[in-house]
């Protein structure tokens, strides 16, 4: 069976190789989510025996590293709207989208839910900037 015609994509290829691919077929499954449902997708390659490949790209890394970061800031915005219903958390919204660092935002959000005010933890975002 030719390399091509393998559909697991099963053959000894180098790092590179198996990186570019994976790339490949991340980037074909994010566009063919513009006409088919994304369950289709997920099924197929599912099927196929692909998805640990694709989970490898960096690419889909990078997908990935985002969702965590934006989950990381729903959480932390969620905590601070409950707690503290003020005009102000429109700009702590914009200053909270602007980080990047999962790790500062578990901390944040730690800190959201002892803080004894919005000012204590508005302090605290402002030292470490």
């Amino acid at each position: 069976m030719a390399e091509s015609d393998s559909p697991h994509f099963q053959d000894e290829t180098t790092t590179s190789d198996r990186s570019a691919r994976a790339d490949l077929l991340a980037s074909m499954s994010l566009m063919s989510g513009l006409v088919y449902p994304s369950e289709t997708i997920a099924d197929t390659m599912a099927q196929e025996g692909v998805m640990d490949l694709i989970l490898e790209s960096p690419l889909a890394q990078r997908f990935i590293q985002q969702g965590i970061e934006q989950g990381s800031r729903e959480f932390l915005l969620d905590v601070l709207a409950l707690r503290f219903q003020s005009e102000e958390m429109h700009q702590l919204a914009a200053r909270i989208g602007a980080i990047d660092d999962v790790q500062r935002l578990k901390q944040l959000h730690r800190a959201a839910i002892q803080a004894p005010s919005l000012q204590a933890f508005t302090d605290l975002l402002d030292a470490d900037e």
